[in-house]
């Protein structure tokens, strides 16, 4: 008797390798402590009515006082209403300047409240069960990502069907079950990583994926990645052997505790 794995099935198992694929907006904090325009000169709102108004060619029409007279009151009222939004601009510059300042200076405090409230990773609860992030300088950042077991994330059956239609469920080879995992963690692991360089202004990432619970926690896969090396491809893994990396994984068994991961306060003072 044949069977085929349900499509139900192997949805659950393609979106656990598909965590890299989902974008995080990116934010450019540099340009958000540069002033929008000197408060002392005309807004950019404010510019455009008076370039528009500037080219504003009259015609035979216009040279009637009543059309003449509306047209005017139009421009003027444009005017009004773009200077408005230019002070609101400005106004909401000087407020978001303080805390844009402190994420370009590298403050921790403000570059984990960034990645609270701007990374996508932490709102998916199959990504990881919890991370820590830790600031290094205004440059780079640690973060240890404790990922979920095999045997919580990796379904142990595979469910099928039958020619007839019938459901039926299969063991899992444990090899497959292996290769599914190490997907899941390089493919969490770049999800994150993608988050931290789209909502911090940081130029290098340490990350740690870690395995077991809080109390018991083994560090499986260290990884540096260079913002300027980085270059995602549709293969998670391949993306993450590019960088500098410790991992050791076995088709039969799966991925082996660490006994030491990468440190910036170890790898930055070497390069000094």
């Amino acid at each position: 008797m044949t069977y085929k794995i349900t499509s139900r099935q192997q949805a659950i198992l393609d979106e656990l390798k598909a965590f890299h694929f989902d974008e995080c907006p990116s934010i450019n904090w540099k340009s958000k402590i540069m002033e929008p325009f000197p408060w002392d000169s005309v807004g950019p709102n404010e510019q455009t009515w008076i370039q528009k108004d500037k080219k504003f060619e009259s015609n035979f029409f216009s040279q009637i006082v009543v059309i003449n007279s509306v047209i005017n009151n139009y421009f003027r009222l444009n005017k009004y209403k773009s200077r408005k939004r230019d002070t609101l601009l400005y106004q909401q510059w000087k407020e978001n300047y303080p805390f844009a300042k402190t994420v370009v200076e590298g403050h921790e405090g403000a570059w984990r409240e960034v990645v609270k409230k701007h990374a996508s990773f932490h709102q998916n609860g199959d990504i990881a069960q919890a991370y820590g992030l830790y600031v290094f300088d205004s440059r780079t950042v640690e973060c240890d990502v404790f990922l979920h077991t095999i045997e919580k994330i990796i379904p142990s059956k595979i469910e099928k069907t039958t020619k007839r239609g019938k459901i039926r469920f299969h063991d899992m080879p444990k090899t497959k079950r292996y290769d599914l995992y190490q997907y899941y963690v390089y493919s969490s692991l770049n999800k994150i990583i993608n988050d931290l360089f789209a909502v911090l202004p940081c130029e290098r990432v340490f990350i740690n994926g870690l395995i077991d619970s809080h109390e018991n926690h083994q560090p499986v896969l260290s990884c540096v990645v260079e913002r300027k090396e980085h270059k995602q491809k549709r293969c998670p893994k391949r993306t993450l052997e590019k960088h500098r990396n410790m991992v050791t994984f076995k088709k039969r068994s799966g991925f082996y505790p660490l006994n030491s991961v990468y440190s910036p306060e170890i790898l930055l003072k070497e390069k000094e």
